[in-house]
């Protein structure tokens, strides 16, 4: 376990190397949005650690579907520096391991999670969505946060959420998916190419997972409201510019990321949305 990587998942950790943050530039970025370093909580630190579309709303909303409570254990498959696994452990006591393929987005997320005192229920760990070096049915539940758009090998992906989960365990994805209308605007918030974006189609998705013994739940979709939260995301930045002020670093990315991301939501590019499934209740022994 944990020793492939395929070329895709080379030019994926090689994007995100020259992306990801690291601790002391977090904590620039925080000031930089106002926020006083000195003393930070988790929620301070998720304005500028949640990567995925809706921030800690979605991510919240991800959790209680999921009913991830304390004494659980959870995976969040595709952690970068955390953000995700620290809000989870924070309201719900579970305990949470991130796995990324950028050694510096793990190193940054446990630096993170030391300096919030959290580091006893969170842990960044390296490695690959595709090839987990984790054994068999340690976690209740996995996350995918905007992370399988970026595996190219999704049988791998969906195998290894398999051989993780405990019998009835629960995978909980908030993903992107493809849509009808092609070709897609670049670039995306995870590619600048399609030379590290492995959309799927929905249905596909869903095929896929019930080809690794998987039950899938109905599909929630969230484009609407992806549409809604880049608007007003976008307003408020042109709001802010009216006014005089001076763009921060989260704000100019916004800019770049809603002038693509409207248009391919909005004329059905891209699908946005929560898909829960759950792996079988037998043990693989049995």
């Amino acid at each position: 376990m944990g020793a492939r990587g395929s070329e895709s998942e080379r030019e994926v950790a090689e994007l995100w190397r020259g992306r990801v943050s690291d601790f002391d530039t977090v904590l620039a970025r925080l000031r930089e949005d106002g926020i006083d370093t000195s003393n930070l909580s988790v929620d301070d630190v998720n304005k500028v650690d949640l990567m995925h579309m809706g921030g800690a709303d979605s991510t919240d909303e991800l959790t209680e579907r999921a009913g991830i409570t304390g004494g659980m254990e959870v995976l969040d498959a595709g952690c970068g520096i955390g953000g995700t696994s620290r809000r989870i452990a924070y309201r719900t006591g579970a305990k949470v391991t991130g796995l990324d393929l950028t050694p510096r987005a793990v190193e940054t997320g446990n630096r993170l999670s030391e300096h919030l005192g959290i580091a006893d229920r969170v842990e960044s760990v390296h490695g690959s969505v595709t090839d987990m070096p984790f054994d068999d049915d340690r976690f209740d539940v996995v996350i995918v946060q905007h992370c399988a758009m970026q595996v190219e090998e999704k049988d791998r992906l969906f195998s290894e959420v398999a051989r993780v989960l405990r019998p009835g365990g629960l995978l909980a994805m908030h993903d992107w998916f493809a849509g009808r209308a092609t070709p897609l605007l670049y670039p995306l918030p995870w590619a600048d190419g399609p030379e590290t974006s492995f959309l799927e189609p929905l249905d596909d998705a869903i095929a896929r997972l019930r080809a690794h013994g998987f039950t899938p739940e109905p599909f929630i979709d969230q484009t609407e409201k992806g549409v809604e939260w880049l608007t007003r995301t976008r307003t408020a930045i042109d709001r802010h510019l009216a006014e005089g002020g001076e763009l921060t670093q989260t704000q100019q990315r916004n800019i770049g990321i809603s002038q693509t991301m409207i248009p391919n939501l909005s004329e059905g590019g891209l699908v946005l949305g929560f898909l829960f499934a759950r792996s079988a209740d037998q043990s693989r022994d049995s």
